[in-house]
């Protein structure tokens, strides 16, 4: 009795290992279904809803004490006048100062010092993008004479990014059915998909220094609107 199960292990054994072998096989034998790569590309938009200026008071002086003193009392007017706006302490921030004498270019003295030159830089974040007009007037009204930058951006970009990426595959697929249909094929399945997002970019105005402005006279202000663009690759299975 005991060899009798032995035997039956046996032949279940080869039996199984049989059947493996033939399913091996007849996948070997198979043909691998063709594929067809795409890429697909697609954009998002956004308005902008913050703004950030970089703000700027250049003085001079004869005594280092005055034109410092100068610079610190012009740079506090202006960050007054920007608060009375409703922009908070933390959205006005120190980007550069500088304080260097200046020297004589007459020939022969070159080491004399004519004067100095103080300079204080802030960059003031403006989150009701409705306010960034306001906020430049308010700085050029009360003494500054550099409006070095402006930039556009929106603070929330996931609905954006989302718009892209949809985009972007619809784009692979509308080019994948035109493909595959002009082969005589059909798309039957997805075997891979990648994809490469970018960031949503500010648009960024740089300005000249603006050492006078009308005072009676408002800023315009456009943002007009952001984009962002992703980027797909998809491999398509293709059947009859």
């Amino acid at each position: 009795m005991k060899n009798v199960r032995h035997i039956l292990l046996l032949v279940c054994t080869l039996m199984m290992l049989s059947c493996s072998m033939a399913f091996a096989a007849a996948q070997q034998e198979a043909p691998a279904r063709p594929t067809l790569s795409v890429d697909g590309q697609g954009t998002g938009t956004a308005t902008p809803d913050m703004a950030t200026i970089t703000i700027g008071v250049t003085t001079q002086g004869n005594d280092a004490a005055k034109a410092q003193n100068d610079n610190a009392w012009t740079s506090n007017q202006i960050q007054k006048a920007i608060q009375d706006l409703g922009i908070a302490d933390k959205d006005i921030q120190t980007r550069n100062y500088s304080f260097y004498p200046n020297y004589s270019t007459e020939k022969g003295q070159n080491n004399k010092i004519t004067g100095y030159t103080v300079n204080n830089s802030v960059i003031v974040v403006v989150r009701d993008i409705k306010l960034t007009g306001k906020v430049i007037d308010a700085a050029l009204n009360n003494g500054a004479n550099e409006i070095n930058s402006l930039d556009f951006s929106a603070s929330d970009t996931r609905a954006v990014r989302k718009t892209a990426l949809l985009n972007a595959v619809q784009d692979a697929r509308d080019k994948a059915d035109v493909i595959a249909k002009g082969l005589g094929k059909r798309i039957v399945g997805i075997q891979n998909v990648s994809e490469s997002t970018g960031y949503l970019e500010t648009r960024r105005f740089n300005m000249l220094p603006m050492a006078a402005m009308a005072k009676d006279a408002s800023t315009p202000i456009a943002p007009g609107s952001l984009s962002m663009t992703a980027n797909v690759h998809v491999d398509f299975i293709l059947g009859d």
